[in-house]
């Protein structure tokens, strides 16, 4: 059960701009995004919802342009392993302790990069965000697909994006001696909602 929201959030920062060079951007998350981690074992699906508010490292976003790609510095998230419930108790202390949260109390995702893919507008299409992932203290690259809509100054950014626990040298849980196992496929829906200044 490994939170990642990745996903997350990170994703957006697209930054919809009309593109010049070396801009600054103050972002904001607001209350209403929503992060859900979902999975299954050999017996029964779960899913983790993250339950404090999101918030960037630095509000302070910085791109540069180069055609349909926006290149993105200081657009970090922490996401806390402890801020995601299944409404399980049991469920939840196996996860956390999966994810070795005392020694990594946070997954992270630095955006890098956005590619815009289809519809390009400052009011919606479609893009691909090239993203660093730490969880449990292992780092690794990847791209992530999402959908982003404006209205009234507010940015809809959802993805969902699967990963593999075994990429970030997780062992999926076994319990009952094996009885009971987790897939190793996690999927990381996400739904955040942002107002640009």
């Amino acid at each position: 059960m490994n939170t990642f929201p990745h996903q997350l959030l990170g994703i957006f920062f697209f930054l919809f701009v009309k593109i010049v060079d070396a801009q600054e951007y103050q972002l904001n998350i607001l209350p209403e995004s929503s992060i859900l981690l979902k999975g299954n074992s050999n017996v029964n699906k779960f899913t983790f919802t993250y339950e404090k508010s999101l918030k960037l490292g630095n509000s302070l976003v910085k791109t540069t342009s180069d055609k349909n790609t926006l290149h993105v510095k200081n657009a970090k998230l922490d996401a806390e392993v402890t801020a995601f419930s299944s409404g399980n108790n049991l469920m939840d202390r196996d996860y956390r302790n999966m994810m070795n949260y005392r020694v990594h109390p946070n997954i992270s995702i630095a955006l890098n990069q956005i590619n815009f893919v289809k519809n390009y507008s400052d009011v919606n299409g479609t893009a691909l965000a090239t993203v660093d992932i730490t969880i449990a203290g292992e780092k690794r690259s990847d791209t992530l697909q999402f959908n982003y809509s404006k209205l009234k100054g507010i940015y809809r950014c959802s993805s969902s994006h699967q990963i593999s626990l075994r990429d970030y040298k997780i062992k999926p849980l076994k319990k009952m001696m094996g009885l009971i196992s987790l897939k190793d496929q996690l999927t990381v829906d996400m739904i955040i909602y942002l107002k640009v200044d």
